[in-house]
């Protein structure tokens, strides 16, 4: 790593970008940087939304990661779409596509370092912006002065932000996907919906342990569920979870679970969450993809933030439970054993589902 890093600076020092806080010459194409996890990306459709309400006739591309890219084929406000997975090995042929488009300016939303600015640079863009870049090593090859972090706030209001330098100002946050039909139908058939029972998503997986909630707390929920309502809990996520949702169905024995995690495509289990009345769920990419289908969510937090990741908007249906962290100091998504989520019990939460069924 340290190497790239040294070669990339090295070759940068020949290359040069714009500087400049406000973009006033005309636009042809623009690319937006945006190539890590999914939570990340979908936190960046408002980006594209907005950009394409000002910008209508100019060309908009989308470096995404290979993993979660499928979502975001059907987004009106995406005219192409490039793989990148942020590793070395790809970085060149990442390069040659990107030097095909001939972009004018590249939005670095969210994309890591040391390969994104080169990236960027590289391409031939007259502008490269990035926020924030106060303290980074490439922040001299960037096109706008370093920034630091602001005060706390919703995610995607950060990454709006990047779109002041071309003379958008916009707090419309609103996340967007955009699924068809197709996407819907072993959905469907899978949870033969009839109407008269809710069904409530279990997430129990998240990006890191430290954001996860307890195995033995979501049996306890899941207990109170069977308990008191006929409702049929799915459990979602991705094939890496399925260890996880099997052990609790199989120790809740019960017609009313529906194990359905790893069974789709990442279109159909971003359908799948379209269909549930609720989900209930740690700071991880299902909850915004909730939010941006407007499916009702209970988020669980303690490291990390609701103010940070919590949607800001449709607040009615978006509620959330954060506890105060217990270690000092916190070692964050290193963290191995995640006592603080031992703090959010199953009766609090039953408590605040109830409400919202």
């Amino acid at each position: 790593m340290k190497l790239f890093e040294s070669t990339a600076r090295l070759i940068l020092r020949f290359k040069s970008v714009f500087k400049t806080q406000l973009v006033t010459q005309p636009i042809q194409t623009v690319c937006f940087f945006s190539n890590t996890a999914l939570g990340d990306t979908i936190f960046n459709t408002p980006v594209f939304r907005v950009f394409r309400q000002n910008f209508p006739h100019v060309r908009t591309v989308a470096l995404l990661n290979p993993s979660t890219a499928s979502l975001f084929k059907t987004d009106p406000n995406i005219d192409e779409i490039l793989l990148y997975d942020g590793k070395k090995g790809g970085f060149l042929c990442a390069l040659f596509a990107l030097k095909k488009i001939k972009p004018d300016i590249v939005f670095i939303l969210h994309s890591n370092e040391p390969e994104a600015t080169p990236l960027a640079v590289l391409s031939g863009a007259k502008c490269v912006f990035k926020l924030p870049n106060a303290g980074s090593k490439f922040s001299p090859f960037h096109s706008n002065e370093p920034e630091p972090y602001g005060d706390e706030r919703y995610v995607v209001l950060n990454r709006l932000e990047q779109l002041k330098f071309v003379g958008i100002e916009s707090r419309d946050t609103r996340l967007n996907l955009y699924l068809r039909d197709e996407d819907f139908a072993r959905v469907d058939e899978m949870l033969k919906k009839d109407g008269k029972r809710k069904f409530i998503g279990f997430q129990m997986g998240a990006s890191t342990v430290s954001r996860q909630w307890f195995w033995q707390r979501w049996r306890e929920l899941a207990e109170l569920i069977l308990a008191h309502t006929d409702a049929v809990i799915v459990l979602t996520g991705s094939p890496a979870e399925r260890a996880m949702t099997a052990q609790l169905d199989e120790e809740l024995r019960s017609a009313h679970v529906i194990d359905a995690a790893g069974k789709f495509s990442l279109r159909e289990a971003a359908a799948l969450i379209a269909r549930l009345d609720v989900l209930v769920t740690p700071d991880t990419g299902p909850l915004h993809v909730a939010a941006a289908l407007k499916t009702p969510t209970i988020g669980l937090f303690a490291v990390a933030s609701p103010v940070n990741s919590n949607p800001d908007f449709d607040e009615n249906i978006h509620k959330f439970i954060k506890k105060p962290r217990t270690c000092s100091p916190c070692v964050g998504k290193n963290c191995k054993f995640q006592e603080c989520m031992l703090q959010i019990g199953a009766d609090e939460v039953w408590e605040m589902l109830k409400e919202m069924i």
